[in-house]
């Protein structure tokens, strides 16, 4: 028969508690080591302004994700919501972010979404992009669909359609979601 002595008892609790302890300790550290890093890695919301040879001056992210506006948002207002949010994509403020950075735009702001998001806008239009794009320069999103109208965005005259360089006229074409591109 064994028998533990108390005092054998006890180091082996005051160890178990130690080690316990330590464990909890370390996956803190390492916890609080991937938030930071994560929130390390999470770069701001640029906006700026690139050539397009088809649309001219259009707003865009920084990497290159031309930015829309829906003609039926009000002033710091989207009603893009479910599943238009799902095809126009709100442009987000990063996590922690005050206000969207300006590489040669200004009037940049924000507003809280009924989610508690925080859209960026230009002059008070909040911006998205489109999913139809899919590479860096493409403007496929000029188009009418279910929840209205989409314009890229020409900062000189952002609440003015878009209108296409060179020809004499507009072109239309239909997209295959259904919408009709100008």
């Amino acid at each position: 028969m064994s028998t533990t002595s108390p005092t054998r008892f006890a180091s082996r609790g005051r160890s178990t508690l130690l080690c316990a302890t330590a464990l909890a300790g370390a996956s803190l550290i390492l916890a609080t080591g991937v938030a930071t890093l994560a929130g390390a890695a999470a770069s701001p919301t640029t906006i700026t302004v690139t050539q397009n040879k088809t649309w001219g001056a259009t707003l865009t992210l920084k990497n290159g994700r031309t930015l829309y506006r829906l003609t039926k948002d009000s002033t710091n207002k989207s009603v893009c919501t479910g599943m238009c949010a799902t095809i126009w994509t709100p442009v987000l403020l990063a996590t922690g972010q005050k206000t969207p950075v300006g590489s040669g735009v200004s009037h940049l702001g924000s507003f809280t979404r009924a989610n508690g998001t925080h859209q960026v806008t230009y002059e008070g239009i909040p911006v998205y992009t489109f999913t139809g794009d899919k590479k860096a320069g493409q403007v496929t999103g000029n188009i009418k669909d279910t929840w209205g109208q989409w314009w890229s965005i020409n900062p000189a005259s952002p609440t003015t359609p878009p209108k296409k360089r060179g020809g004499s006229g507009s072109t239309t074409t239909t997209t295959a979601g259904g919408g009709i591109a100008y």
